[in-house]
């Protein structure tokens, strides 16, 4: 086996906000693994006057990471479902920098993973079983949450910086094939209820994920019961309580570590990342301040700001803290594994079933003081033979 890792595109500068970008993939030894790394600074001005202000993570500002070869998609998810998706196959969190200080930048990277590990010889991308093999990366800067304003500043002066890293097998590869992971469908509740989405049976799946994402809300409000059923419950390996399958999540998959630099104003909310059942630790950066988070175990933290002597920071006096914690729901994903994910035997045979659902129960619309349904993703990772 001898592998090369290599940088396809070094510090390439975007000054679009907003932009659909296509790289061509010119390599012809088989590839386990792209890094695309994003950086990107956040509004130099100091926010909007009177108001929040925070950068979005940049996870949401890239709304699609693919590998293409003229109409076929060979692996497609947003930034979010990149980097949990990685989480969950790898067992640790990709490179990540979550930084809400004015004028600074935050820096991310959202892996493309082929295989079951960055060095699996058989299922792998082989750029030569393709015609025209691309990776299309789309962002939008500009989108915003609807209850903030903060936002990160692009144009010639603060562009965005991308580069695009591969690791290459130059000899030990014998492919047999690639997992293709993309969206099969995105939605956000109209109601409390069951929704059924019918999961593909052309590639057997080896991962299954579903995100769950509304600021400041829980996975388990949002999504009350999850339920994978075969021909009308032929067969069902699947069929929890959201609070029983996080449970069970401690089983299946390892531990990661996120984390982020924020401003905090005394009894302020923060994205710390992390997703449903997670914990963590709020600590001062750059001044003397006692803080303390609380409500962790949402999607978000509450953090109280106070000087040695008592007395809590003032309204728009923002400090500088530094956050980690630690998930096994990183940015708000559930994930179930079919069988053991080394072993392709393993992996679940869809093409002797009739119809595969997966069948979502959510809950009624106000949970806890926070109003709306959560954006739903599902994601699949199937075995795609060459």
């Amino acid at each position: 086996m001898k592998i090369r890792d290599t940088v396809l595109d070094d510090r390439h500068t975007f000054p679009n906000p907003a932009l659909t970008w296509t790289f061509p993939i010119d390599i012809a030894d088989p590839v386990t693994e792209f890094k695309v790394t994003f950086e990107c600074e956040n509004n130099p001005l100091g926010g909007i006057a009177d108001d929040w202000f925070w950068p979005e993570p940049m996870p949401y500002m890239v709304k699609e990471i693919a590998v293409i070869d003229g109409s076929e998609v060979i692996f497609a998810l947003n930034g979010a479902q990149a980097f949990a998706m990685s989480c969950f196959d790898l067992g640790y969190a990709p490179y990540h920098t979550h930084n809400e200080m004015w004028g600074r930048s935050s820096r991310w990277v959202f892996p493309i993973h082929f295989g079951r590990s960055l060095e699996d010889p058989e299922w792998i991308f082989d750029p030569r079983k393709f015609r025209n093999p691309q990776i299309r990366i789309t962002w939008d800067s500009e989108w915003l949450h609807d209850d903030q304003e903060g936002t990160h500043k692009v144009d010639g002066d603060h562009p965005i910086v991308i580069s695009v890293l591969a690791k290459i097998m130059e000899e030990g590869a014998t492919p047999r094939g690639y997992l293709m992971t993309k969206e099969v469908k995105e939605y956000t509740p109209t109601g409390p209820g069951n929704v059924i989405t019918w999961l593909p049976t052309d590639f057997p799946i080896r991962k299954l994920m579903v995100r769950s994402y509304l600021f400041g809300a829980w996975m388990q409000h949002n999504i009350t019961h999850l339920k994978i059923s075969q021909d009308q419950d032929k067969w069902i390996p699947v069929d929890h309580r959201s609070p029983d399958f996080l449970r069970l999540m401690k089983n299946w998959f390892e531990e990661v570590s996120m984390h982020g630099f924020h401003w905090v104003e005394h009894d302020c909310q923060r994205e710390h990342l992390c997703g449903d059942q997670s914990y963590g630790s709020v600590v001062s950066s750059t001044a003397r301040l006692v803080v303390a988070p609380t409500n962790w175990l949402g999607n978000t933290f509450f953090c109280y700001a106070s000087y040695d002597d008592g007395t809590f920071t003032a309204t728009d006096s923002r400090a500088e803290v530094w956050s980690q914690g630690w998930t096994r729901t990183p940015l708000d994903c559930f994930c179930y594994p079919f069988g053991d994910q080394k072993d392709p035997a393993d992996w679940l045979e869809v093409g002797v079933m009739g119809n595969l659902r997966l069948i979502l129960t959510h809950a009624a619309e106000n949970w806890e003081g926070v109003t709306g349904y959560g954006l739903t993703q599902i994601v699949t990772q199937q075995a795609h033979p060459y």
